[in-house]
């Protein structure tokens, strides 16, 4: 395989683009004009059909996007391509993929666990997990994601969402709840407090449509903020029940 079109050329589109473009022929899309990015940056500019048409396809978009998007590149795409999804969350981009796209073509769910603000020195080292849906040679995707420095793990989709629920999204909604406690006025900050200064910062950084569709299209990620709530309010009885009140 030697193109690859990336349909959504937002902050991950374009990381792709970046790290990918000395090994495939790249062609990027996006809804709104961002010919100009691409044209710095060395990559071909292509309406979102002629992207649809590559050897490889991503659809580089917010899951809540995801299902349109296929729709309307489904009969754009080659029966010998590979589609692959870049989402957070597995389960429904594997439904949708599966019953959406030709029943020819090859499927692959992936999830980078890294992003723009983490790969600032390289991919090496990196974590994509990999979901074969459906004609996936596997030990060929992987060997070349290998060949740009990342570790794969392959599993399911099911299993992702699982581990996500209590990691990534964990990780978001305890960004977000502290942002909202405004924790960079802390003057007397320990090592500590600046850890959990990054974790805001890295939030933040991201979009709130990201953090609203990982919780929304998680099944696991509900019970799992429950789980978390309960053994804080546990923790706060307790102590509660050992404060020597207020002087």
């Amino acid at each position: 395989m030697e193109s690859i079109g990336i349909i959504g050329f937002g902050r991950f589109g374009q990381l792709m683009a970046i790290h990918l473009k000395e090994s495939l022929e790249v062609y990027v899309g996006n809804r709104s004009d961002k010919s100009a990015i691409a044209e710095e940056m060395g990559v071909n500019y292509a309406p979102i059909a002629e992207c649809a048409r590559k050897d490889i396809v991503v659809p580089c978009v917010p899951i809540s996007q995801l299902e349109a998007t296929l729709r309307s590149i489904s009969g754009k795409v080659r029966e010998d391509s590979l589609v692959c999804d870049v989402c957070s969350v597995k389960i429904w981009p594997a439904i949708w993929m599966s019953e959406i796209l030709p029943r020819q073509c090859s499927i692959l769910g992936t999830h980078p666990l890294f992003g723009p603000d983490t790969t600032k020195r390289g991919l090496g080292g990196k974590m994509i997990a990999l979901c074969p849906i459906r004609g996936v040679d596997i030990e060929k995707v992987e060997g070349f994601l290998h060949s740009l420095g990342l570790v794969t793990k392959t599993t399911t989709p099911e299993n992702h969402d699982m581990q996500m629920a209590r990691s990534l999204a964990l990780i978001h909604y305890l960004g977000n709840a502290l942002d909202r406690l405004d924790i960079d006025s802390v003057e007397l900050a320990t090592k500590t407090h600046e850890k959990l200064r990054e974790l805001v910062t890295i939030t933040r950084n991201d979009s709130k449509q990201l953090f609203m569709d990982m919780h929304r299209y998680n099944p696991y990620v509900s019970k799992v903020r429950k789980e978390l709530i309960g053994e804080l309010v546990d923790l706060d009885k307790e102590l509660d029940r050992n404060s020597i009140g207020i002087i």
